[in-house]
């Protein structure tokens, strides 16, 4: 019923398979789209005891009339994850209010449901539209390109062989598919190219931050046609690995409910010193995780969102293709970039003083407030040249 996961606690610290290998993992994982939000819970036990994890979630199944579906470690935080299928349960509240109150059982949630934010067109020929001239990134460039800066993408796949990202990305993970094999998404792909597509291959677009090194972290999936989705199973996943791989920058260009293991590992990359960027979402209140503490927060521009491009913006697109994209997931990927420039230029930039000096550089571009790249840089290093000439 279940497997002895003793030689993973011991043996591995990666928490994913490569997209292009076809590696089994050595513990129980299942496609993250196939977990039904309604009736599967996620379960923390401490890993203080790996020899008795086993058992441990045996009786945790016996006990609570629970089916084990998957379970996986997030070493960063210390503990044993379990997905575990409640279907039949009468009262899910009672069954969590139970668990709660076990003590083999650290903590106890709800599978949540996010999504990535994008206004999807179906208009190929929309204006062209300038959004590095708005941000003033030619002027930031002479100061910074983000080389050395790693920027950890929580998304839908990333299109690993499209000639603007192909020399960009150094990591591709799959948190849905569990070695699936190569996989191309729009969304990702689009918020890969703002972050960092390539300026020295003479064809395409240039990205924020053209030297920053990506890391394509798939923790979202994107039935053709339709928006990005992603769960708390696969997005911990790939939150656990960003912390434990020198990730320095993440962006989280999506969002949802409030998820207590979601913050819990958001305040644990950031206690490792990573800056972490989110949507803010396309309503008037932010949603998690941009609503979190510490998380900055990018949108269309109120006094608690930077504000960058997030309307008809061109970026890359699967099979050597480009597209228009809108959303505070756009607006998400500019602040990341302009991020990465920061902790390339200053690579011991704390999350405060990043927030501090992006807010400090908001101007006005005609009648819209705009988060000026170069003006970024200048509030970290007062003797850089002026940005406008």
């Amino acid at each position: 019923m279940l497997r002895v996961i003793v030689s993973l606690l011991l043996a591995t610290l990666l928490l994913a398979t490569p997209l292009r290998a076809q590696q089994a993992p050595p513990w129980r994982l299942v496609p993250a789209d196939g977990i039904a939000t309604q009736t599967h819970l996620i379960l923390t036990v401490p890993l203080a005891e790996p020899d008795a994890l086993s058992a441990v979630a045996a009786e945790i199944e016996a006990r609570f009339d629970v089916t084990l579906t998957a379970e996986w470690p997030l070493q960063s935080l210390s503990v044993h994850c379990l997905v575990v299928d409640t279907a039949g349960t009468p009262d899910l509240d009672a069954l969590i209010a139970r668990m709660q109150a076990d003590a083999q059982i650290r903590t106890v949630q709800r599978m949540n449901d996010f999504q990535v934010f994008e206004v999807l067109y179906r208009d190929p020929l929309l204006p062209m539209q300038s959004a590095l001239k708005q941000i003033n990134a030619a002027a930031a460039h002479r100061l910074s390109t983000g080389a050395g800066v790693r920027v950890g993408v929580i998304d839908s796949a990333i299109d690993s062989d499209h000639p603007d990202l192909a020399n960009r990305l150094a990591d591709l993970r799959d948190f849905v598919g569990n070695a699936q094999g190569s996989a191309a998404e729009p969304h990702g792909t689009a918020i890969a190219g703002i972050i960092a597509a390539d300026a020295d291959n003479e064809i395409g677009m240039i990205g924020v931050a053209p030297q920053a090194q990506l890391i394509g972290l798939r923790a979202c999936w994107q039935p053709q046609g339709m928006g990005g989705r992603c769960n708390s199973f696969s997005l911990a996943r790939a939150l656990n690995f960003a912390i434990l791989n020198d990730v320095h920058v993440l962006n989280m260009s999506l969002g949802g409910p409030p998820d207590p293991l979601l913050q819990e590992l958001v305040e644990a990359a950031e206690a490792a010193g990573m800056i972490v960027v989110a949507a803010w979402g396309e309503s008037p209140e932010p949603t998690f995780p941009a609503s979190l503490p510490g998380v900055i927060a990018a949108g269309h521009g109120t006094e608690r969102q930077i504000p960058a491009p997030a309307v008809d913006v061109i970026s890359a697109a699967p099979h050597n293709d480009y597209r228009y994209v809108s959303g505070s997931s756009v607006a998400a990927a500019h602040v990341s970039g302009v991020v990465a420039l920061l902790r390339a230029r200053h690579h011991d930039l704390a999350a405060p003083d990043i927030a501090h000096a992006l807010h400090g550089a908001v101007v006005m571009h005609g009648d819209v407030p705009m988060v000026d790249a170069c003006e970024a840089l200048r509030a970290v290093e007062a003797s850089a040249p002026a940005c406008h000439d």
